[in-house]
């Protein structure tokens, strides 16, 4: 009976969403983001997260960042981000640039004390391609900036491959929802083996301190 309960507990706290987020920067410093929410198990909680722009300046590269929780549960989240540029001929051949030439990068992102390397740093670099969020994330609150702008100083006519190129920043982020109320039975354990299904690590909360191993 304990572990039809537990079954039960388990499949009812999984629902995750996703998003994919993407940024655009051409001549003009176009930008565009959308997010893509998965479907919840339950309809008593919504897990949902999506991307913030709070100030975006493209006279002069401003592109502040975070993630919002607007779901109604609290979060475990996750994100990651690709970076490419798009280079299109004039007889109309596409083709994909690294943005880094020579060990260079060709854009340069400039990330917040919050990010990896910070003095107040609240992200984890898993080493699986994804970077883990320290803290808890209730609902309706969002993560500090983790990007203040994108600048591309490095792009001249040395490299002019680069030149009327579009840059594309994507993140993509994973959030799975973390029992955190104070009627979730053994909920230490069910936050560890939900995070560990899906994230493949284990999270253990401490306060609103999110420890991965």
């Amino acid at each position: 009976m304990n572990s039809l309960l537990k079954k039960l507990k388990m499949k009812a706290i999984l629902p995750a969403a996703a998003f994919l987020a993407a940024a655009a920067i051409g001549t003009t410093f176009a930008w565009q983001t959308w997010d893509l929410s998965v479907t919840n198990e339950l309809r008593s909680h919504e897990t949902k997260v999506e991307v913030e722009e709070p100030e975006f300046h493209p006279e002069d590269g401003v592109k502040k960042v975070r993630f919002k929780n607007t779901g109604n549960s609290s979060i475990f989240l996750r994100i990651s981000y690709t970076e490419y540029w798009e280079k299109k001929e004039e007889d109309g051949t596409e083709y994909l640039l690294s943005n880094k030439l020579n060990g260079t990068e060709m854009a340069t992102k400039h990330w917040t004390q919050h990010w990896l390397g910070g003095n107040s740093c609240q992200w984890e670099d898993g080493n699986d391609g994804w970077y883990y969020y320290t803290k808890v994330l209730k609902p309706g609150t969002h993560t500090d900036l983790i990007l203040e702008s994108v600048t591309f100083e490095n792009v001249s006519s040395e490299n002019k491959e680069y030149l009327n190129s579009n840059y594309r920043l994507y993140f993509k982020a994973e959030a799975v929802q973390c029992s955190d109320g104070s009627n979730t039975l053994n909920s230490e354990e069910v936050n560890a083996d939900a995070t560990k299904s899906l994230f493949g690590k284990t999270a253990t909360v401490t306060g609103d301190t999110v420890d991965w191993k």
